[in-house]
């Protein structure tokens, strides 16, 4: 999931990463990864990440499928609707799957041996993936951009002299001109009502569609300034048909779709499993959200003893956590001055890092902005971008509206927040992972949620004991929100609890504002099914791995020497990670 497509992830894991050509994970409250982890590897890695590289090459193309895509003559922005497209791409990655079955059934070198399971179960995830989209997801794409992208990489692949007849004929193809054929529109309006039929589908993201159908009158227009640009003959009568048929799609979909995605966002049960087993949750969900629930009312009850000293401390005049939560958050900075703090916050914790020996800090300078106007406008939440080794802050310049959206400009905040997205945190491991010479098994295609942002949340607990007590404090209301998101978004998704219903736990019991708690029921909801429990989930994973260490070493553990562990390793599910440090203690 790049910045501007976010699968999500921005739905989810490296499945869906290369499945739609997203490479993203979505962190903290939000991670970006934009490029690969980890360099290309060199001549002087190891033998078996060298061959470990090329098994995963293997099924890298596999999924990416350029050769049913090269085979078909299908555009790659019109291959997820296209039926022959698709089980091409599944047979491909079902020979691929075979294939490391029969290197894993060979192998010697432990090492490897665990990297080929890696990537085979990515594989069969995969394949799973792809059964559970034909069985329920709605099959829509935006249409009119997707042929004007059709018509531009036409352009780009095809040879200068040859390129005006080819473009020529995916028109007249698109508009069913050709004997024999249906419109594109006709065909996928068909595919679509057939889908719909079923007594539970998975339909489009609401927020997409309507952007979608707000932009689909440019977007045809768009298209007859590239036929008249490009001086295609003859276009004038398939343009006609084509510009209808387009606009009669857009008709559709607010009929058939728009008007049932406003109505229901759950996911059908089986969907939503598999994304949470994409972002690494190993546990059934039932008992992430009792635990949850539990450490829900355990950390609301620690808030509610330290409230009063953070009030004595700071001179409020508050009692209870909420009120102390509300008092601290008027404390308000500028945009300049929270830039300020929050750099100063970066070198604070690092110099406490260093002299505390909790981690081994990388040579990289780490970097912190704002967000841009635009960044703010889509989706204005904190977010680390690893591809430039930078924490972006959401502040909103109107006043007005930064009043009602207070969670993050607060001095009392930038302690933990800091912790997450920067040291020891994100950038912290993603650092660290440039350094190793580690397989692509265990960076691009193990990566998920559940280690990432686990171990950001994690870091903060580390460092929980060295802030001031209002940054204790304020440490443990982001716990409120881990815990909620453990069990608000499970719950939605059962429809056991409704919007409203999370909205107040996060407003009320949790203490932010109501425009970051909308973002946050728009990540359950709509933007990342499946993704908020891996925060909870697994710092927890990671503080049991660590309490059974401490316990096996006693005297002889060292935090420093288990977290840089814990980092070396990838982006590992837990089952894995105590896997390897059990066979390395």
């Amino acid at each position: 999931m790049s910045k501007a497509k976010i699968s999500l992830v921005l739905s989810s894991s490296v499945i869906r990463y290369i499945k739609f050509g997203a490479i993203a994970l979505l962190t903290c409250c939000l991670c970006i990864a934009i490029a690969p982890v980890v360099p290309s590897v060199t001549a002087k890695s190891p033998d078996w990440v060298v061959r470990s590289d090329r098994f995963a090459d293997l099924l890298k193309k596999a999924i990416a499928a350029e050769g049913c895509q090269t085979k078909l003559g299908v555009s790659k922005s019109l291959q997820e609707i296209d039926p022959a497209f698709r089980a091409c791409r599944q047979q491909s990655v079902l020979q691929a799957v075979q294939s490391l079955e029969q290197s894993l059934a060979r192998e010697k070198n432990d090492e490897l041996r665990l990297d080929l399971e890696i990537l085979r179960d990515v594989g069969q995830r995969s394949l799973r993936s792809y059964a559970l989209d034909e069985k329920y997801r709605v099959p829509y794409v935006n249409l009119s951009k997707a042929i004007l992208e059709s018509f531009k990489s036409t352009l780009k692949e095809t040879k200068s002299s040859s390129s005006q007849a080819a473009i020529l004929a995916k028109l007249n193809q698109y508009a069913g001109l050709e004997p024999g054929k249906i419109a594109l529109a006709s065909s996928l309006e068909r595919d679509i009502q057939a889908q719909l039929q079923k007594p539970e589908v998975a339909l489009p993201n609401k927020d997409r569609l309507e952007t979608d159908l707000k932009n689909n009158a440019s977007q045809i227009d768009e298209i007859q300034t590239f036929l008249e640009k490009q001086n295609i003959p003859r276009y004038k009568e398939a343009y006609a048909q084509l510009k209808t048929q387009l606009f009669n799609y857009e008709v559709f979909v607010r009929r058939e779709i728009a008007s049932r995605a406003e109505k229901n966002f759950r996911l059908p049960a089986e969907l939503y499993t598999l994304e949470l087993e994409e972002q690494g949750i190993e546990t059934p969900i039932e008992e992430v959200v009792r635990q949850a629930h539990a450490a829900f009312a355990g950390v609301q009850q620690q808030m509610e003893e330290l409230a009063p000293q953070v009030a004595q401390a700071k001179g409020l005049n508050a009692l209870h956590y909420r009120d102390v939560i509300r008092a601290l958050k008027q404390e308000q900075l500028s945009a300049k001055d929270t830039l300020r703090l929050y750099q100063t916050r970066a070198k604070d914790l690092e110099t406490i890092i260093e002299n505390e020996h909790l981690v081994t800090l990388p040579k990289h300078k780490f970097k912190i902005r704002l967000a841009t106007a635009q960044e703010n406008e889509s989706f204005p939440v904190p977010l680390y971008n690893a591809s430039a080794s930078t924490f972006v802050i959401p502040v909103l310049h109107d006043r007005e509206k930064a009043k009602l959206y207070n969670d993050f400009t607060n001095p009392a905040m930038s302690w933990t927040l800091t912790v997450h997205e920067g040291r020891p945190g994100h950038d912290l491991q993603f650092a660290a992972l440039k350094d190793q010479k580690l397989s692509r098994a265990r960076t691009d295609f193990a990566k998920n949620a559940t280690n990432i942002e686990g171990w950001a949340t994690y870091a903060e607990g580390v460092m929980q004991p060295y802030m001031p007590l209002e940054g204790k404090f304020m440490s443990l209301q982001f716990q409120l929100l881990r815990a909620a998101r453990a069990f608000l978004e499970p719950e939605l998704q059962s429809g056991k609890i409704t919007t409203a219903d999370a909205l107040n736990v996060l407003t009320q019991d949790a203490g932010f504002s109501k425009f970051f708690a909308e973002q946050e029921v728009k990540r359950y909801t709509a933007r990342f099914p499946g993704q908020a429990p891996a925060y909870f989930y697994g710092s927890q994973q990671l503080l049991q791995l660590r309490s059974q260490t401490e316990k096996r070493l006693g005297d002889q553990f060292n935090v420093r020497k288990f977290n840089d562990f814990i980092l070396s390793q990838g982006f590992l599910k837990p089952k894995l990670l105590k896997q390897i440090l059990s066979s390395n203690m």
